[in-house]
């Protein structure tokens, strides 16, 4: 009967939880799961049609993969930075963090296009005899999410800027609500295609 009790009380702070969430939230956390759901599919599929000649491939690793995870590891510890700097009202660190973290997006994304370069080295190709598909296109849509999630925090730093500059706009910036929310909505959504490409490049390493 306690324990009852028990998962009836934590229901319903679940429930509170969700209900007090931004209805934005909500979108991204229901949009995370299907694309979650989406990657794990993929890597379903590649494990299954992966074809044989894949497993005769004797090959390195490409480092740019490699180096892309530590950057993207990097890039997750510097967006954490950026929601503590905003409830601290320090607007020079929330840009400094935000275009920093901005950057090891971009090189996390250039670093992508170089490993599949190498994977074009030694032939292999999006189709063909030695077909790689799943590996690009697993790693090109991980790519496209993190383009995506590139706009909008560029989008946030220009407006960071742009009201840095006047003192009455940096006041409203700073009790604005939902400026808040937006910046949990990048720091989620960030965190997200840092697990994805964990559990994808991890999953690359093992398949070669």
């Amino acid at each position: 009967m306690p324990q009852e009790k028990k998962r009836v009380s934590l229901r319903r702070e679940t429930f509170k939880k969700m209900e007090e969430l931004h209805p934005h939230q909500i979108i991204l956390f229901v949009a995370m799961v299907g694309s979650g759901i989406l990657f794990f599919f993929l890597l379903v599929a590649f494990a299954v049609a992966r074809p044989p000649q894949l497993e005769l491939i004797r090959m390195e690793f490409p480092k740019s993969f490699v180096v892309s995870t530590f950057v993207m590891l990097l890039s997750s510890f510097s967006v954490a930075k950026v929601l503590p700097m905003y409830k601290a009202d320090n607007q020079e660190e929330l840009k400094k963090w935000l275009g920093i973290t901005f950057l090891l997006g971009l090189a996390f994304s250039t670093l992508q296009f170089l490993g599949w370069r190498e994977l074009q080295s030694h032939q292999i190709l999006f189709s063909g005899e030695r077909s790689g598909a799943y590996l690009y296109v697993l790693s090109g849509l991980h790519v496209a999410h993190v383009l995506g999630i590139m706009v909008y925090l560029l989008y946030l730093l220009m407006q960071c800027h742009k009201t840095s500059k006047d003192a009455v706009k940096e006041l409203l910036y700073a009790t604005n609500p939902y400026q808040k929310v937006r910046f949990k909505l990048l720091t989620s959504a960030w965190h997200f295609v840092d697990v994805v490409w964990v559990v994808v490049f991890f999953y690359f390493l093992f398949s070669f």
